[in-house]
């Protein structure tokens, strides 16, 4: 089952009407909306109960780092600590 929604959500954000969000209507942009916000629900619960998938999720973090488009993601991260780190 959780197959199937993988591959149904992999052939959904992979959908002409997903490229083209900015000229959708409201109606398919809220209903995009509500697919990306019950997706993040979900990765949220797996990282809160599977050991696995919070080391799949570390990896492809890791990962991403060797590269040098993680740049902004780096400099963004120590900008938030410096404003936010003490607190």
């Amino acid at each position: 089952m959780l197959s199937k929604m993988l591959t149904e959500f992999s052939s959904t954000m992979a959908n002409k009407k997903l490229r083209n969000i900015k000229n959708s209507d409201p109606e398919e942009y809220e209903e995009v909306l509500k697919m990306f916000l019950t997706a993040s629900e979900v990765v949220i619960h797996f990282l809160h109960e599977s050991p696995e998938f919070r080391d799949a999720f570390s990896r492809v973090h890791n990962e991403f780092m060797k590269y040098p488009e993680c740049r902004a993601s780096i400099e963004q991260a120590l900008e938030a600590y410096q404003k936010y780190g003490d607190k």
